[in-house]
């Protein structure tokens, strides 16, 4: 599913992106583009001067969308007076453009009633959720491509949706304390196909995915130490398990995580991993899991992060810790690495740096380039660095093998918005509109 980026307001409303300009004495420009190479990397030299992206159009208020193969453009809501009934169903048209080439593939036109919350396109449907009203409330209509045809609408969020499989799998918060829904929707016709009320001071956690990123398991767990796995497709039971539980999970509740093809399932007294295939108990240890959430994916580990910094790693044979570091913050798999970042106090930020996935020792660092986007299928990762009040968006590939920087490009009158998808890169530009840079080349 793509991730939203919310336009807001711009301060700045500018003419739509074009190539820079060309400044009026070429010594100035030398001059000019020798000082920022330098500023920007010693060693990391662009061997090109930035290349015209390919514009997609969109306005201020309206909402982007990034998938791997597509961009989705959500338009403005049409304003209404205030009032203080129900929120009204207002249409918004979400304007699909393929990528890499950025040619309009249809509209759509989707009836909500609130912000935009996400928007991913399988097969020939698009589906969109969004917030019903201020309580919290969600939803999710599924529209038909190119149409304004509702196909079924969900009180629920979406949370992930399988074509080959012709399912989605949501997810609904109610009002009341401790409620909280699944479903397992047919994609064509919104039919339950199954339902799971997730227990009180129990937890459910999604997992089993695969390489679509569909998650084919929901595990739950009770407070009083029942354990099912579900299939998400069908909904129906794989397997059970009744586990020891501790008194604190009744009072306290559990917490349930997805680690590769375990579970861990825990909480303040420590956490034991089980198999997503029969919930066999693999191991116990005095991990703790408050505070805490699981990286997916960690070099041949699991990644522990804490929500107010620091990385735990511990191995997923034995649970046995292999390191641990308050100095960062997020850490995400690069081949036999992990790229870690952090932050010293409020102003202080650690440069993106590469350690060894088994010891935590660092074997370099990016200084102040950041990443962007997933690790790429040669093992590298795109890197972004603008400063602080610039309009100009630098891009490159980085290795975290060999710790080295290849300048690509450099976008152009952005506003910094920029996210990776395959081999281009899509920022939101300063005038509202849409751009795509390639990644290829340097």
């Amino acid at each position: 599913m793509g991730v939203v980026i919310d336009l807001g307001e711009l301060r700045h409303i500018q003419q739509p992106l074009t190539p820079a300009r060309r400044p009026p004495h070429p010594r100035v420009a030398l001059a000019a583009v020798a000082g920022l190479l330098v500023a920007l990397t010693a060693g990391s030299v662009p061997r090109t001067l930035p290349r015209s992206p390919i514009i997609v159009p969109a306005r201020l208020g309206d909402t982007m969308v990034v998938e791997r193969d597509r961009i989705h453009v959500v338009a403005a809501a049409p304003f209404l007076p205030p009032s203080t009934s129900t929120p009204a169903l207002r249409d918004r048209v979400v304007s699909t453009y393929a990528l890499p080439g950025g040619d309009l593939m249809f509209r759509t036109t989707a009836t909500v009633s609130g912000a935009v919350l996400s928007v991913t396109s399988v097969g020939g449907t698009v589906l969109v959720s969004y917030q019903v009203d201020t309580v919290g409330a969600e939803a999710t209509v599924a529209v038909a491509a190119g149409t304004g045809t509702a196909l079924w609408r969900a009180p629920a969020r979406l949370l992930r949706a399988s074509a080959t499989d012709g399912v989605a799998l949501l997810r609904q918060y109610g009002p009341q304390f401790g409620k909280l829904d699944w479903y397992g929707v047919d994609l064509a016709t919104g039919r339950h196909r199954w339902t799971l009320r997730q227990p009180a001071l129990g937890a459910s956690t999604d997992a089993g995915y695969t390489a679509d990123g569909f998650p084919h398991r929901l595990v739950t767990v009770t407070a009083d130490g029942h354990l099912e796995a579900r299939d998400t497709v069908s909904g129906r039971l794989v397997a059970t398990a009744d586990v020891p539980a501790p008194p604190s999970w009744s009072r306290r509740g559990v917490t349930a995580w997805p680690a590769g093809d375990l579970v861990l399932v825990g909480g303040l007294g420590g956490v034991t991993a089980y198999a997503l295939s029969d919930l066999g108990r693999r191991w116990t240890g005095p991990l703790d899991l408050s505070g805490r959430w699981v990286q997916n994916g960690c070099a041949g580990g699991i990644c522990l992060v804490g929500y107010r910094g620091g990385v735990e790693v511990v191995d997923p044979v034995t649970g046995t810790p292999r390191w641990s570091s308050p100095r960062w913050s997020s850490a995400v798999e690069a081949g036999p690495c992990l790229l870690v970042t952090g932050t010293e106090g409020l102003e202080a930020q650690y440069p993106l740096a590469v350690v060894d996935a088994r010891t935590g020792a660092v074997r370099g660092d990016f200084g102040r380039w950041r990443s962007v986007g997933p690790v790429r299928a040669d093992g590298t990762i795109v890197g972004l660095r603008q400063r602080i009040g610039d309009d100009v968006v630098w891009y490159a590939s980085l290795d975290p093998g060999t710790r080295s920087v290849r300048v690509l490009g450099a976008a152009t009158r952005v506003s910094g918005d920029c996210q990776a998808a395959g081999d281009v890169l899509v920022c939101r530009g300063i005038d509202a509109s849409v751009a795509i840079w390639p990644l290829t080349g340097s």
